[in-house]
């Protein structure tokens, strides 16, 4: 992923956590795993929007969670970060904590984060998996598409991509599917009145 779609997600993810303000960009980078100027120029998408505001002493505050989503899925590209299609039955041996990180994304995920709230049937699997894997010799298949692990990610997913990107992998895929479990998400997980609560925090 690029560095501006990094801070989008740490500022959606933490945001949905309910944390909405930081003390400064330099925090905010750190987590997101980007330099500095790379986190200022993906905030000054978002402060020229109203996503979010700035603040005179440095910090900043998430004033819409949608918007930031709405940001991440309009840059989300699934085809530039896949390194591999494949079968459940081939990938199964990756699926291992002690063979290094990975993630289950899209519907799998989903259903992870609604609590096993199954809203849809669903073919495609998405598998994150640290770009050093090597993948040679698996079988071709439409059912398991994988995706190049970010370092940050490898830090911090445990066993499942993280909310923020476990929906604009949603919004990225095709399909009536897909659209059901985004829709479950964003009515878990996004305020419908957020400028309420955003005022509140401030």
């Amino acid at each position: 992923m690029k560095g501006n779609e990094l801070v989008w997600r740490v500022l959606a993810d933490r945001a949905i956590e309910g944390k909405r303000t930081w003390a400064n960009v330099a925090d905010l980078a750190f987590e997101a795993g980007v330099p500095s100027t790379t986190a200022y120029l993906a905030l000054d998408r978002l402060e020229s929007n109203g996503t979010v505001d700035r603040y005179k002493r440095g910090g900043l505050a998430v004033v819409s969670v949608d918007k930031v989503l709405t940001m991440l899925c309009a840059w989300r590209n699934l085809a530039r970060d896949t390194v591999a299609w494949t079968t459940r039955d081939a990938i199964s041996p990756f699926l291992d904590s002690s063979r290094g990180p990975y993630a289950l994304g899209g519907p799998d995920a989903a259903n992870a984060h609604l609590g096993g709230r199954a809203v849809a049937d669903f073919r495609e699997h998405l598998v994150y998996l640290p770009p050093t894997v090597d993948l040679n010799g698996l079988p071709q298949s439409d059912e398991v598409r994988v995706l190049a692990m970010d370092k940050r990610a490898m830090k911090t997913w445990d066993g499942y991509s993280s909310v923020a990107q476990t929906y604009a992998d949603l919004f990225a895929t095709p399909g009536w599917q897909a659209s059901e479990f985004r829709a479950a998400l964003r009515e878990r997980f996004v305020p419908a009145r957020e400028w309420n609560e955003a005022g509140d925090q401030q």
